[in-house]
């Protein structure tokens, strides 16, 4: 019980909570360890859940009609989804399968409900989050309509290594999630050669460089600069 209230009094969503509004969400929550490429669920499923990452990373997805995956988001620890279980009724918008070996944490979607009949406050202090997240969605919409594909690259870059960034040294971050060209390209509804062609334009500017272990490696500074 400890163990769970230290996970989601850590999570950004529920850092308005007090102890004990934690405590009564905490008792309801499971912890779960899932390995590389099993799905959580599926879209179009009856959503029952919603979940929390303590570790590692997992990836939401779509087929659209010709069978293409369409990548929404990573999303890695300390990261909620599906942002609209909590308040929602409808059925996945998407699929989820951890792109790692991950820990997560689980809560079921009527057990909250119930927690909130009890907690009324508790609804009131998440709707600031959820805010959060719905402007964070417009941001990326207008990416995708008013910028160029070299610009929406960047951003897409700029995203991952705050997200999924390693701090080092220098400064620089280092992207911990591998992805390949082709899924940076669905992210944001890009070809893969358009990706690959921008990632060695930005290479070519000290934007970037690839690791010895395959790593991205960005100088946000650098980044700054060209958006």
């Amino acid at each position: 019980m400890a163990l769970l209230e230290g996970y989601l009094s850590s999570m950004k969503i529920f850092e308005a909570l007090d102890d004990e509004e934690i405590s009564a969400v905490a008792e309801i929550a499971h912890h779960k360890n899932i390995g590389k490429h099993t799905h959580l669920f599926h879209m179009g499923e009856e959503m029952v859940n919603f979940y929390f990452v303590i570790r590692g990373n997992v990836k939401i997805y779509r087929i659209d009609a010709e069978g293409r995956e369409q990548i929404i988001n990573f999303f890695g620890k300390s990261e909620m989804f599906p942002h609209h279980a909590i308040f929602r009724k409808d059925p996945y918008p998407a699929s989820a399968v951890t792109a790692e070996d991950s820990e997560v944490v689980f809560i079921g979607k009527k057990d909250f409900e119930e927690v909130i009949r009890r907690r009324p406050g508790i609804a009131v202090k998440l709707f600031h989050y959820i805010g959060e997240v719905i402007v964070d969605l417009q941001h990326r919409l207008q990416e995708k309509i008013l910028k160029p594909t070299d610009e929406q690259v960047l951003l897409l870059i700029r995203r991952l290594a705050y997200a999924h960034g390693l701090v080092l040294n220098d400064g620089r971050r280092e992207i911990t999630l591998k992805l390949t060209k082709q899924e940076m390209a669905n992210m944001i509804g890009l070809t893969r050669e358009t990706v690959s062609r921008n990632i060695s334009m930005f290479r070519k500017l000290g934007i970037l460089e690839i690791g010895s272990s395959g790593r991205m490696i960005v100088d946000l500074d650098e980044l700054e600069t060209y958006i």
